[in-house]
């Protein structure tokens, strides 16, 4: 009965300490707040898809740029959209910019910010198979010497 105790007690002192913890030290935190991105219905060229995306930051120190990258857009039904004809736009792209490489789509900044970000896709007409499409993208926050 004694180790069943000790155990329990262990257990609840574990959960209470993460409850309290605070991050020490200099941090940045990056998330978007949903998990799907709507394209709209693409039939022909390019369709513009206005704030698809907002990416929240939040940070004690000067972080350096925030990058862009995405892999290609599959369906189920074997269609793919390939990242060259993929583009993003934010205040800092200063336009759309193709995302056949990794984008920068902010400057160094600080403290908590939105990134509102649209996205440009260019469709191949008739050869493009409609339906639902998935892909990652991802971003990454790079250092900068203030914020070690």
């Amino acid at each position: 009965m004694k180790k069943v105790l000790v155990i329990l007690v262990f257990s609840l002192v574990s959960l209470s300490s993460v409850g309290i913890a605070r991050a020490e030290g200099p941090y940045v935190y990056a998330f978007v707040d949903q998990t799907e991105v709507n394209l709209g219905t693409i039939l022909m060229w390019d369709t513009v898809i206005p704030d698809a995306l907002t990416l929240k930051i939040n940070s004690n120190c000067l972080h350096g740029p925030i990058v862009a990258r995405i892999s290609s857009l599959n369906s189920l039904r074997g269609g793919q959209i390939l990242p060259d004809r993929i583009f993003i736009r934010t205040p800092y792209t200063g336009g759309f910019v193709s995302m056949c490489r990794p984008v920068a789509i902010s400057e160094p900044a600080l403290g908590s910010h939105d990134i509102v970000i649209d996205f440009k896709v260019k469709a191949n007409g008739l050869n493009d198979l409609a339906g639902k499409y998935s892909g990652t993208i991802a971003f990454t926050v790079m250092p900068s010497p203030a914020c070690r």
